[in-house]
């Protein structure tokens, strides 16, 4: 596979966006399953607090257990830096997100760097989420 020129790079951006947003809706909804189709069975999730979860079960666990927590009823928005292509079939996004915490007026933010790969059925998932620690005064 390859990225044929302009229009080729606007789509697959908009592609990897789109994957991005996908998670954004489905962590502001409180649907952990959509949230898990945005990634691949074998994502690493590096939270903000430095934690680590390795997996499907090991990252629905931990996403499950801070959405029913501490982040119940939280709205995610993720603002992307840069895209950019390693290769056709892997990308590194730079960005930050910000949760709202509800009938909080605190904003935890933090940046990140996403590491999306096409599966095996061609569509774009997130490989690697690497959270930084939240930005002080968060």
């Amino acid at each position: 596979m390859t990225i044929d020129g302009r229009e080729g790079l606007e789509r697959e951006e908009g592609l990897v966006w789109s994957v991005e947003e996908a998670y954004d809706r489905a962590w502001c909804s409180g649907d952990l399953n959509a949230l898990m189709k945005c990634l691949s069975h074998d994502a690493v999730l590096v939270n903000p607090r430095g934690r680590v979860a390795v997996g499907h079960d090991a990252i629905r666990q931990a996403l499950g257990s801070f959405l029913a927590g501490e982040a119940k009823g939280s709205r995610h928005r993720s603002t992307l830096d840069r895209i950019m292509f390693i290769r056709p079939d892997v990308a590194i996004v730079d960005g930050h997100a910000s949760i709202s915490l509800p009938e909080s007026e605190h904003v935890l933010e933090h940046p990140f760097t996403d590491v999306l790969v096409r599966d095996d059925e061609d569509h774009w998932v997130i490989a690697q989420v690497r959270a930084y620690q939240f930005e002080a005064g968060a």
